[in-house]
């Protein structure tokens, strides 16, 4: 997501301020049940796992964010249509633990939707924790108004703990723009299966950022799930390219011109720092499974601006062009290698299992689900 901001604030409201200040440090994040509990099989030895940036449920509306579009906010009636998508899609993947990135509940450009209390509503998940990331009572810039954006974690299993840590803020933004902008945070979960609790982490880094922001936020998310005992699942987006990818820059949803501000231009991507992640938690995909060809690596690809429906400034129409979403567990626990994929598009056949997949995630978001079963013992 790209957020520049080009309007003049005016009239700010002393005893209400436009841009909240997220807690720094670890706070206790807002939790949530379903109206109808759905009993799930005690004492679990794997669970079903999924990992998805769903895009605020736009879908592949063309947004001014993507700097390939020109809208900013959306009806009831298309949000809701999109969710009923996204929702279709994790019914038919029927995970034990869902790990969202950008979420909302309450925001105007996706005409104020609570999409945490809609996917509860509508799957057979039955407990959520909420991580702010973007929480503004008005941003000025292109209209936007009032925005409340986060990271999610749902799960079939009772969560009786939640917290938000707090991430480190860009440095790179002028003074206008710094105070309206996201502050990331990592998701923390207790997750209570019966016989143990495991942890689960929400994570969703920065993409844009030219001073490094991005690498301190990789680089804590590493020891900060290094650090924690037990057993624990690390998921979400985390805007960064694996270490052995091939191609690095010009994918082909990228502009010469972008539309959503002159200045603007993609930061490098720096695929050394997951290297870490790789060496020493469990991924769900290994590298070696990723493969050195273009085509290999093109199986695992998560992410597009462009959707199958568009096309790029030479006429080629959108695909899933790179990875930037993962799952990863703790060491000495694993996956069922035939079970751990990517969900790219409708008729796939979902690893090595007999899942044909119905739902076309192509259509449904900017990423891809990442999906995998975690074997706990």
């Amino acid at each position: 997501m790209r957020w520049i901001v080009t309007a003049t604030v005016v009239a700010l409201c002393a005893c209400e301020p436009f841009a909240q200040d997220v807690p720094a440090g670890t706070s206790e994040a807002p939790r949530f049940r379903a109206a109808q509990i759905v009993p799930a099989p005690a004492d679990p030895a794997a669970l079903r796992v999924m990992a998805w940036n769903i895009k605020y449920a736009a879908g592949r509306l063309p947004f001014w964010f993507d700097c390939w579009g020109d809208r900013v906010q959306m009806s009831a009636g298309e949000v809701h249509a999109h969710l009923a998508g996204l929702t279709g899609l994790i019914r038919e993947a029927d995970p034990d633990v869902l790990i969202v990135s950008e979420i909302e509940l309450n925001s105007r450009r996706s005409a104020y939707v609570d999409m945490v209390r809609a996917i509860l509503r509508d799957t057979d998940l039955n407990y959520a924790a909420y991580f702010r990331t973007w929480d503004s009572r008005y941003i000025p810039s292109e209209g936007l108004g009032r925005m409340d954006l986060g990271n999610a974690i749902f799960s079939k299993y009772p969560i009786p703990k939640a917290e938000r840590i707090r991430q480190a803020d860009r440095t790179d933004l002028d003074a206008l723009t710094e105070p309206f902008y996201i502050q990331r945070a990592i998701g923390r979960a207790t997750v209570d299966l019966g016989a143990q609790a495991v942890t689960v982490f929400a994570v969703h880094t920065e993409a844009y950022d030219e001073d490094g922001t991005k690498q301190k936020q990789i680089a804590q998310i590493f020891e900060v799930a290094r650090a924690t005992e037990g057993a624990w699942l690390l998921g979400g987006d985390f805007n960064e390219l694996p270490p052995t990818a091939l191609q690095t820059e010009g994918f082909l949803d990228e502009r010469t011109t972008a539309v959503c501000g002159e200045d603007f231009e993609q930061p490098p991507y720096t695929p050394e720092v997951m290297a870490p992640f790789f060496a020493e938690f469990a991924a769900w995909i290994p590298l070696d499974r990723f493969g050195d060809t273009p085509e290999a690596q093109a199986r695992y690809f998560t992410h597009t601006v462009l959707g199958p429906d568009e096309v790029n400034e030479a006429g080629v129409p959108g695909d899933w062009s790179r990875t930037l979403d993962y799952l990863f567990a703790s060491p000495g626990t694993g996956w069922d290698a035939d079970s751990t994929d990517v969900l790219q598009r409708a008729g796939q056949r979902v690893g090595g299992t007999d899942w044909t997949l119905q739902a076309d995630p192509l259509r449904l978001s900017d990423h891809a689900p990442v999906f995998g079963i975690w074997r706990l013992r």
